[in-house]
């Protein structure tokens, strides 16, 4: 889920920084943005808590992008992602800062979960929620076509059908029961359906090189991004950063990089059920590792709403960081 309190505060700590050092800069002014902003007219406990998180976080970066200084052309330009979703192919993250005239941008990630990439149905990423729906159907999801470009093999779907057989002869003995029950969602859905895919990786794999990068790009985008976790009990911010693209610490008229470029994977080592803290296997995600220390888990999970009943939700995350991935922490300002 979206940390929209520390959106709001790092949105905050932009300006405060940008006003400073008196840099132009414009936010997204529709209806919905101008609303998002004036929740800082309330200055409650938890968005003072926030700002002190958020500052010296953005301070930190901001010593790692002398773009954002730059007072020449076009005013630097501050867009929230996740209330513009024509971005989010593009971006990972729920802020986007950027420079269309210099053709530089880069975004923050502000998840409650840093680590996730995307809570988007694997079956359709276009489409406008972030927890989408991935209800059981006869539709087999071609996700080799649609990720890579290259369809799954026959066996992959003579595999999916007979789940989809089994779970439709289920249907007719008290589904909305059987969805109840985790034991039976887990080892007939959500397990089986995992294992498929797990085994349909390696065959994309073997003959398609480029296939890694297509999946990075896929669920990670094309915009390169900083993450921000704070941790309570520390009273410190982690900063991380993936810059995968080159598009992070950029130097005007210089080739290097305050922050370090990640080579993408070129190789799939490895594809397995995740393994938990006390080394069981896990039922519901499937982690795929990489050479460079890449590694993406997908879980597939149970969820409820009242609106939609009981229905399946996707999460695509990174478990760890790439190998050189930049890595900092910021001690908490002290709100004064």
């Amino acid at each position: 889920m979206i940390n929209k309190i520390l959106v709001e505060a790092t949105v905050k700590a932009f300006k405060t920084i940008l006003e400073r050092e008196g840099v132009p800069y414009d936010i997204r002014s529709d209806a919905e943005s101008e609303y998002f902003m004036e929740l800082w007219e309330d200055t409650d406990e938890d968005r003072n808590l926030a700002y002190r998180q958020a500052l010296p976080a953005v301070e930190r970066i901001a010593e790692k992008e002398p773009f954002l200084f730059v007072k020449d052309g076009d005013p630097l330009v501050i867009r929230l992602n996740y209330l513009d979703r024509e971005l989010e192919r593009d971006s990972f993250g729920e802020i986007l800062l950027e420079r269309p005239d210099k053709d530089w941008r880069f975004s923050i990630s502000i998840k409650d979960d840093a680590n996730v990439l995307t809570t988007m149905p694997l079956a359709d990423r276009t489409r406008d929620n972030f927890m989408d729906h991935v209800n059981v159907s006869n539709e087999i999801d071609d996700f080799g076509d649609r990720i890579f470009g290259v369809p799954c093999s026959n066996e992959y779907f003579d595999e999916v059908n007979d789940i989809l057989q089994r779970i439709d002869q289920s249907r007719k003995e008290a589904w909305a029961e059987k969805l109840t029950d985790d034991d039976f969602v887990y080892d007939n859905i959500i397990t089986p359906m995992l294992g498929a895919m797990g085994r349909e990786f390696p065959r994309i794999f073997e003959y398609h090189p480029e296939a890694p990068k297509k999946l990075l790009d896929y669920f990670y985008g094309t915009i390169d991004y900083y993450f921000l976790k704070p941790i309570k009990e520390l009273e410190i911010t982690r900063i991380g950063a993936v810059n995968a693209h080159g598009g992070l610490g950029c130097i005007p008229n210089n080739r290097n990089h305050y922050v370090p470029v990640i080579v993408y994977p070129t190789k799939l080592f490895d594809v397995r059920f995740a393994t938990g803290k006390y080394g069981e296997l896990s039922k519901d995600t499937l982690q795929l590792a990489f050479d460079g220390g890449w590694s993406i888990c997908i879980n597939i999970h149970t969820t409820y709403t009242k609106e939609a009943g009981r229905f399946l939700g996707v999460n695509v995350y990174l478990p760890v960081t790439p190998f050189g991935s930049y890595r900092d922490q910021v001690a908490w300002s002290d709100g004064k």
